[in-house]
This record gives C-alpha cells, sequence and structure tokens, in this order.
C-alpha cells in the first residue's frame, strides 16, 4: 500500500458523500416552494461551492474516479434546477 492510497480513498469518499447529500438535499424539492425554501436556508452557498469544484485534467493525475466524482457533485449541485 503506497502512502497516497489512504489519501485518495478519503478524497474520494467525501466527495461520493457530498454528492449523495445533494441528491438527498433536491429530493425534498419537489414543488417551487419547496426549492424556495431550501434555499433561504443557506443552502445557496453550499450549491455554489459545489458548481465551483473543478476536476483536475486526468492526464495530469492519473485519477479518472475522483474526476468522475467531482463532475457529479457539479451535476447533483443543479438538482432540480437543472430539470
Amino acid at each position: 500500500m503506497t502512502p497516497d492510497q489512504p489519501k485518495h480513498f478519503i478524497n474520494e469518499s467525501q466527495l461520493y458523500l457530498q454528492c449523495r447529500c445533494l441528491d438527498f438535499l433536491w429530493d425534498f424539492g419537489e414543488t417551487r416552494q419547496d426549492r424556495t425554501f431550501l434555499l433561504s436556508k443557506d443552502v445557496f452557498p453550499l450549491l455554489v461551492d459545489a458548481l465551483l469544484l473543478q476536476p483536475h485534467l486526468v492526464g495530469d493525475t492519473g485519477q479518472s474516479d475522483i474526476a468522475r466524482r467531482i463532475v457529479d457533485i457539479n451535476e447533483s449541485a443543479l438538482g432540480s434546477f437543472g430539470a
């Protein structure tokens, strides 16, 4: 086991958790009123932070799984607004 493997696993797990939390959040935002309520509860800064995540170029890092997780987070941040 290389020293970077545990760090990589933790980073990937954290990104997965962030994606699932955003998905869970938007499950409650089915109607326009629900989405307005969610955004009024300090969720908007979290969405902006999630949208600002940028995957590293896969060729530079060789970590396509981390890049894919970041793209998943970007998509989840849009939630029901993207629909």
